[in-house]
């Protein structure tokens, strides 16, 4: 004879396993719903990491040819201590400032004497003219190189009278020209198109937003097979 209080307890206990049956057919939902906002979240996030990471080195790299070759010209030249010896502008400037000129694409370019004032440029407007609010211009005298696409008409002081369609990308770059000993002796800013440098970030962004795309697609497909397997187990 079964005592009655094993009787409920028993009971008891497949109430609860229904319960907890009934709770794990529904936790699937909540789980496909978190999981796919996971899944796009992260991979949104690694993508534009991603994605902005290649664009920097890329231009960084643009960056540091473009400084070996006009540090080359000083080397070459034997100027670099020449550059700024007299208010007007040295032969020694006017000479560097034309292979300057003969970079490929260039809209603007400025020379920097180490003061941080602009001594050549190709707006004749500007020559003579400090910004004092250049960060950029700061941490090229320091020797670092800056290299960026911007856009023509981006809020910065030192795009005075850059007059570029709204729609426009150029490569904003500040290279610092070392002497032979590393010492920074002028600072090269310019703006300049470049379309195959600009068409080829722009393709592997694509690529890379493709890549992640897809990979989302595919991690979210396997998320909802899963979760339709696991109702199906336990209905």
């Amino acid at each position: 004879m079964r005592h009655p209080h094993g009787q409920a307890g028993q009971k008891n206990v497949v109430k609860m396993g229904n319960n907890m049956m009934q709770h794990f057919g529904r936790l699937p939902l909540w789980l496909a719903a978190g999981g796919v906002a996971a899944i796009v979240a992260v991979n949104l996030i690694l993508t534009s990491v991603l994605s902005r990471t290649v664009t920097d080195r890329l231009l960084a790299r643009e960056g540091l040819v473009t400084q070996e070759f006009l540090n080359s010209i000083l080397e070459a030249e034997a100027t670099a201590d020449q550059l700024f010896v007299q208010p007007a502008p040295s032969p020694a400037l006017l000479s560097f400032s034309a292979h300057v000129r003969s970079l490929p694409g260039i809209v603007r370019a400025n020379i920097y004497s180490p003061d941080g004032f602009i001594r050549h440029s190709t707006d004749a407007n500007l020559i003579g003219v400090h910004f004092s609010d250049n960060a950029e211009l700061a941490e090229s005298f320091k020797g670092k190189i800056t290299s960026a696409i911007e856009d023509g008409e981006a809020d910065k002081s030192e795009h005075l009278a850059l007059n570029q369609p709204g729609s426009a990308q150029l490569i904003e770059a500040y290279i610092p020209v070392t002497e032979p000993g590393g010492k920074v002796a002028a600072v090269v800013e310019f703006y300049r198109r470049d379309s195959f440098v600009q068409e080829t970030v722009a393709a592997i962004q694509r690529s890379i937003w493709i890549a992640g795309g897809s990979s989302s697609l595919i991690l979210i497909v396997v998320l909802l097979l899963a979760l339709r397997s696991a109702r199906r187990t336990n209905p």
